[in-house]
């Protein structure tokens, strides 16, 4: 009779003695749903060349990095995000049948109090001469909340290569 208990003690003095470390990110379910929400509008508003919109997103002085699809693959980084919303502008400027959908494919975010990152895949489809095939980029977001808002203050966009394969 005495084993019995003597176990269990023993088992009782190595549960209370072991804990779980918890370390979950602080940030809200709300906070994230507000991240989520903000991104989703960000890729409507490219899809819709709402220019004006996708700009009011980003805080001013927002780092903003793209890379493209060969042959032009090199990096190119813009002063602002002004800078990059000029550039959208010009580029898509005068050609209507470019204003596409982009949906987001997977979504990925982290929140540390005022601070989150975000990986997203989207895909659309292609542009002529681009071929059949949707394709996609892999972006990588940083947010920033400040008197209680949710801003980007860094984008980073690279084709997603493995949008041609699915």
């Amino acid at each position: 009779m005495l084993r019995p208990r003597f176990a269990a003690l023993i088992v009782a003095g190595l549960l209370a003695g072991c804990h779980i470390e918890d370390r979950t990110p602080t940030g809200t379910r709300r906070d994230d749903d507000a991240i989520r929400a903000l991104l989703t509008t960000y890729y409507q508003s490219l899809g819709a060349r709402d220019w004006a919109g996708s700009r009011a997103l980003f805080w001013d002085s927002a780092a903003v990095e793209l890379r493209r699809a060969a042959p032009d693959s090199a990096w190119r980084d813009f002063r602002g995000a002004d800078a990059y919303h000029q550039y959208l502008a010009r580029t898509y400027a005068g050609d209507r049948n470019r204003a596409i959908a982009v949906r987001i494919f997977r979504l990925d975010t982290r929140l540390q109090g005022d601070l989150a990152s975000a990986w997203v895949i989207t895909r659309r489809r292609p542009l002529a001469g681009e071929g059949r095939e949707e394709v996609g980029t892999a972006d990588h977001l940083l947010l920033r909340r400040k008197d209680g808002a949710w801003r980007i203050v860094s984008y980073a966009s690279v084709p997603d290569l493995s949008s041609a394969s699915r």
